[in-house]
């Protein structure tokens, strides 16, 4: 089964799903994200704050050197797409013509530039945001991994 996670540029929220995602290393499971902005990314390979948050939680081993672009052809390949919010679902069924019944909509909100509360935000501030939002990114990934579980 292919799992595929998506957000705005592939260096925060579906970096970390996936790189989480991973290391729980579950048979016959592949995971991969996108992101479909990520040809535009002025964040670098990776968000300053993602790499904090692997680094800290010991995920290393299972993170992606790079991010990767959206495409029609990219979310095809999903066994189940997980779309960070409903505006990248939203954006995916606009410009991608996503069709699939197997996706989720999760509401994980983003950060950054466009965020007021990000902006007005100090550096402690940022990294409890980021942690928090990782927080509910492993409760929703134990939740889908539970899914797969039941008979």
């Amino acid at each position: 089964m292919l799992i595929q996670f998506v957000c705005r540029g592939n260096t925060y929220r579906s970096r970390l799903a996936e790189t989480y995602l991973k290391s729980k290393q579950i048979p016959n499971l592949e995971v991969i994200s996108s992101g479909i902005e990520a040809n535009a990314n002025l964040s670098g390979i990776i968000g300053w704050y993602t790499q904090r948050i692997i680094q800290r939680h010991h995920l290393i081993q299972f993170e992606k050197p790079t991010w990767d672009q959206a495409t029609k052809e990219v979310l095809e390949k999903g066994d189940l797409v997980v779309f960070m919010n409903k505006d990248i679902y939203d954006y995916c069924v606009s410009n991608f013509d996503f069709n699939s019944n197997n996706f989720e909509v999760w509401e994980i909100p983003d950060t950054g530039p466009t965020d007021p509360v990000w902006v007005n935000s100090t550096e402690p501030e940022k990294i409890k945001i980021t942690e928090d939002t990782f927080d509910e990114i492993k409760k929703k990934v134990e939740e889908l991994i539970l899914k797969f579980k039941q008979p």
